[in-house]
C-alpha cells in the first residue's frame, strides 16, 4: 500500500514540475513580437502609419489629411510589458532631441491604443484618454 502512495506521489510530483516548467517557459519573444508590424490609423487630422521592427526599430509616419504634408519620426523602440498598462518608449530619435514615452494597449489581436506621446518619462501618461488617444489597426500582408 505505502508503494502505491509512493508511486502516485512520484507522478504527481513530475505533474507539478512539468505544469510549472511550462508557465515558466512563457515565450518572451512571442510576447513581445505582439507590436511588430505595420499599424494604421487616424487621429487629429492625420493619417498615421506605424511601423515596429523585430530589431527594436521604429518609423513614425503622420501625413496630414488636408495638404498631404509628411513627417517621419524614426528610433528605437522598448516596449515592458511587464508594467501595466504597457509601457513604450522610443529613444535615438534624429528628428527630436529627446526621447518619447507612452502607454500601449493591446486592444485586439489586430488593434492597438496608445496615448499621448510624452517627451519626458515623469510625464509619460499612466491612463488613456477617450479625447487624446490613438486607435491603430494592424495592416495585414497581402500574399
Amino acid at each position: 500500500m505505502s508503494i502505491l502512495i509512493f508511486i502516485g506521489l512520484r507522478q504527481s510530483m513530475y505533474l507539478i514540475l512539468f505544469v510549472i516548467w511550462i508557465f515558466s517557459c512563457n515565450d518572451k519573444s512571442f510576447i513581445e513580437s505582439r507590436i511588430y508590424g505595420t499599424w494604421e490609423g487616424v487621429h487629429s487630422g492625420k493619417k498615421l502609419i506605424f511601423e515596429f521592427r523585430d530589431d527594436q526599430t521604429c518609423d513614425f509616419v503622420f501625413i496630414n489629411e488636408e495638404d498631404g504634408s509628411m513627417e517621419i519620426v524614426s528610433g528605437n523602440y522598448e516596449i515592458n510589458f511587464s508594467k501595466k498598462p504597457v509601457m513604450l518608449s522610443v529613444r535615438n530619435i534624429p528628428q527630436f532631441d529627446h526621447p518619447l514615452y507612452t502607454i500601449v494597449e493591446f486592444v485586439e489581436i489586430d488593434v492597438i491604443k496608445l496615448a499621448d506621446f510624452a517627451p519626458r518619462w515623469r510625464l509619460r501618461p499612466i491612463a488613456f484618454n477617450l479625447y487624446t488617444s490613438m486607435s491603430l489597426k494592424r495592416v495585414k500582408k497581402s500574399t
